[in-house]
C-alpha cells in the first residue's frame, strides 16, 4: 500500500498550481485531484435478539479521485475501523478510451458492442479504434476475452477455463440513426493454456473456437419510415479437437471463410435475427418486429442472451388532445421449440397498454395494464395433462397526483394503486400457484421553499392472498400502516434536520405483528467543505409471539471533510 500513497502524494503535488510570478498562472493543472475523508463513531444496543453490530463501531473512510489528461479517471477508497478494513484501487482491471473528434482508441479493460449478435459488451484486455472519419465507420478490438483457469483436487469447485484470444472488425458507411455495418469477429481457446485435468473433476470444459459475421443497420425512409435489422451467423466449434470436415467442392463463401475458420465435426452452424419496421407520423406511430434466434446460437463476443425463440410484435402509439393525452402499447406472441426436438412447445403472449393523461399543469394520471399468458403444446411427447404448464399474469397500476403551487409553498397529492393476478389455467396445479396481490399508497408532501420546513405522510395497505391452503382457504397476509416525516433547516440552512418514523402492523396465519421504526438526521456545515452530521435509528419489532419480540437502537457521530 506504501508506494500507492507516496504515487497519491506526488499526484497531489502535481495538481498544485504554480507559485505565482510576474502574473499568475491560469493554464489548467495537468492533474486534478478529488475526494473526501470522513470519521464517524456510534452506539449500538440491542434487547431480545443477539447484538448484530459493534458495542461502539468507529471507523475512518476517504476517498481520492485522480483525473488525468485524456478523460483517465483513477479512484482510490480505503476503509479503516474495528468493523473492518478494506482498501481500493482500479489496477485490477484498469482501461481507458479517450476520443479526438472522429477517433476513439481503447486500451486495457474495456467492453465494446458492435451489434447485439456479434460483439456486444463482452470485455477484453487489450486493445482497439474505432474511427469515423465523415461518413465512414471503422471499428476493430484484440485482445484477451478469458483469463486461463486451471482446476485441481484441492478446490474441485473451481471452474476451468482456456485462455481465450479475439478480434472484431466493423466496416460501415452513414451517420448515427442511418448506417449500414458489417462486423466480422474471431475467437478461439488456446488448448495449451491450462494443464491437463484430472478425470477424478466433475468441472471440465474442453477448447473452443468461434467465428461471427454479422449485419447491423438502422435506415430512415421517406422521412418517417425506419427500418432496423441486426443478423448474424454463427460458427461455434465446441471442440477443437475434434474431427476436421473437407470443404471440398463447397461454395464460394465457405471457402472463404474457411480461411478463417476451421470446420470440425463439432462444429454447428446458427444464425440470429431481429428486425422492425416503423412508421412516425405527426401524433401517431407503429412499429412491426420480428425476431428469430436459432436454438443453441452463441457468440464469444456477448456473455449470454436467449436463444431457441421465435416472436413478433406489434407496437403503437398515439398523441391526442394536443399532446395532453399518451397511449403507446405492444402485442406480441412468442415461441419456442423451433428444432422440434423438445417434449413440448412453449407459446407466450404479452400485451400492454400505457395511457398518460396531463390536463393541465397540476393534475396527471397514469394508468399501466399488461397481461402474459404462457401455455404449451406437444412436442416430439404428447403432453400429460397434470404437468402442462397454462398461466396468465394480470398487472395493473394506476398513479395520479395533484399539485398546488403558490409562492413558495408546494404541495403534492399522490395515490399510487397495483393489481396483480397470477391466473393457473390448469386445474391440476391452480391451487398451488395462484395468488392476488394488491397494493395501495396514498401520500401528501408539503414544503417550503424559503425556509426549508416540509412535512410528508405515507399511508400504505398490502394484501396478497397465496396458494399455500389452511383448511379449505387459501392464506391472506396483510401489511398496513402510516409513514410520517418531517424536514427543517436553521441558521440559513447550514443545518438541515430531519425525522421519520413508521408504523407497520403484518397479519397472517393469525398472528398480528407489529414493526415500529423511528429516524432523525441532522447536518452542520461547519466550513465551505466540512460537514458534521448525526443520525439515531429505533427499531422496535414484534411478531406477535413473545419469544421474538425485540429492539435495536443506533446513533452514529460523523465528521466529513471534501476536497
Amino acid at each position: 500500500m506504501r508506494p500507492i500513497v507516496l504515487l497519491i502524494g506526488y499526484l497531489l503535488l502535481l495538481s498544485r498550481p504554480a507559485w505565482p510570478q510576474s502574473a499568475p498562472d491560469r493554464r489548467p493543472a495537468l492533474v486534478t485531484v478529488s475526494g473526501g475523508l470522513n470519521a464517524y463513531a456510534g452506539f449500538y444496543a440491542a434487547d431480545g435478539i443477539a447484538a448484530r453490530n459493534q458495542a461502539s463501531p468507529f471507523g475512518l473512510s476517504g476517498a481520492v479521485t485522480v483525473a488525468l489528461p485524456g478523460g483517465i479517471s483513477l479512484p482510490f477508497s480505503a476503509v479503516l475501523g474495528n468493523q473492518g478494513s478494506s482498501f481500493r484501487q482500479p489496477f485490477n482491471q484498469f482501461g481507458v478510451s479517450p476520443t479526438y473528434k472522429w477517433a476513439t482508441v481503447h486500451a486495457g479493460y474495456r467492453n465494446v458492442s458492435f451489434s447485439p449478435f456479434t460483439l456486444a459488451g463482452h470485455t477484453f484486455l487489450g486493445g482497439g479504434v474505432e474511427l469515423n472519419p465523415g461518413k465512414f465507420r471503422l471499428g476493430a478490438v484484440y485482445g484477451r476475452f478469458n483469463k486461463a483457469i486451471s482446476s485441481n483436487l484441492a478446490d474441485p469447485d473451481i471452474i476451468p477455463a482456456y485462455q481465450r484470444t479475439g478480434y472484431a472488425v466493423k466496416v460501415g458507411y452513414g451517420k448515427p440513426g442511418n448506417y449500414v455495418d458489417l462486423i466480422l469477429l474471431r475467437a478461439k481457446d488456446d488448448s495449451a493454456s491450462i494443464a491437463a485435468q484430472p478425470q477424478s473433476l466433475t468441472q471440465t470444459v474442453v477448447p473452443a473456437e468461434n467465428l461471427v459475421v454479422g449485419l447491423t443497420t438502422r435506415l430512415l425512409i421517406l422521412k418517417h419510415l425506419t427500418v432496423e435489422l441486426d443478423g448474424a451467423v454463427s460458427a461455434y466449434t465446441r471442440d477443437v479437437r475434434a474431427t476436421l470436415v473437407s470443404t471440398e467442392g463447397s461454395n464460394p463463401v465457405t471457402r472463404f471463410f474457411g480461411r478463417l475458420f476451421t470446420p470440425r465435426l463439432s462444429t454447428q452452424l446458427t444464425q440470429a435475427t431481429q428486425a422492425a419496421v416503423g412508421y412516425r407520423g405527426g401524433n401517431a406511430g407503429i412499429k412491426l418486429q420480428y425476431k428469430r434466434i436459432d436454438p443453441n446460437f452463441q457468440t464469444m463476443g456477448a456473455y449470454y442472451f436467449q436463444s431457441d425463440i421465435e416472436s413478433y410484435a406489434i407496437v403503437p402509439n398515439l398523441t391526442l388532445l394536443d399532446g395532453k393525452l399518451r397511449l403507446s402499447g405492444s402485442y406480441g406472441i412468442q415461441f419456442d421449440n423451433l428444432a422440434g426436438n423438445k417434449n413440448a412447445r412453449t407459446g407466450r403472449k404479452i400485451g400492454s397498454l400505457v395511457v398518460s393523461y396531463n390536463p393541465a399543469t397540476a393534475f396527471g394520471v397514469d394508468v399501466q395494464l399488461s397481461n402474459y399468458g404462457i401455455s404449451q403444446q406437444a412436442g416430439v411427447r404428447p403432453l400429460i395433462d397434470t404437468l402442462r404448464l397454462a398461466q396468465n399474469n394480470l398487472s395493473a397500476t394506476v398513479n395520479g397526483r395533484y399539485t398546488l403551487q403558490k409562492d413558495d409553498v408546494v404541495q403534492v397529492f399522490t395515490l399510487t394503486t397495483t393489481y396483480q393476478k397470477l391466473s393457473d389455467l390448469n386445474a391440476n396445479t391452480a391451487s398451488q400457484t395462484e395468488n392476488t396481490n394488491t397494493n395501495l399508497n396514498l401520500g401528501y408532501f408539503y414544503q417550503q421553499t424559503t425556509t426549508g420546513w416540509g412535512i410528508n405522510g405515507m399511508l400504505s395497505y398490502t394484501q396478497t392472498q397465496l396458494p399455500i391452503a389452511v383448511g379449505d382457504t387459501n392464506q391472506t397476509v396483510r401489511f398496513f400502516g402510516p409513514t410520517l416525516g418531517a424536514t427543517q433547516a436553521f441558521f440559513d440552512k447550514k443545518l438541515t434536520t430531519s425525522a421519520t418514523a413508521s408504523y407497520l402492523v403484518n397479519q397472517q396465519a393469525g398472528l398480528t405483528g407489529k414493526v415500529l421504526t423511528v429516524t432523525a438526521n441532522a447536518g452542520y456545515q461547519v466550513a465551505k467543505r466540512q460537514t458534521i452530521s448525526l443520525s439515531a435509528n429505533y427499531l422496535n419489532a414484534n411478531t406477535g409471539i413473545q419469544s421474538q419480540t425485540f429492539n435495536e437502537l443506533r446513533a452514529n457521530l460523523g465528521y466529513g471533510i471534501s476536497f
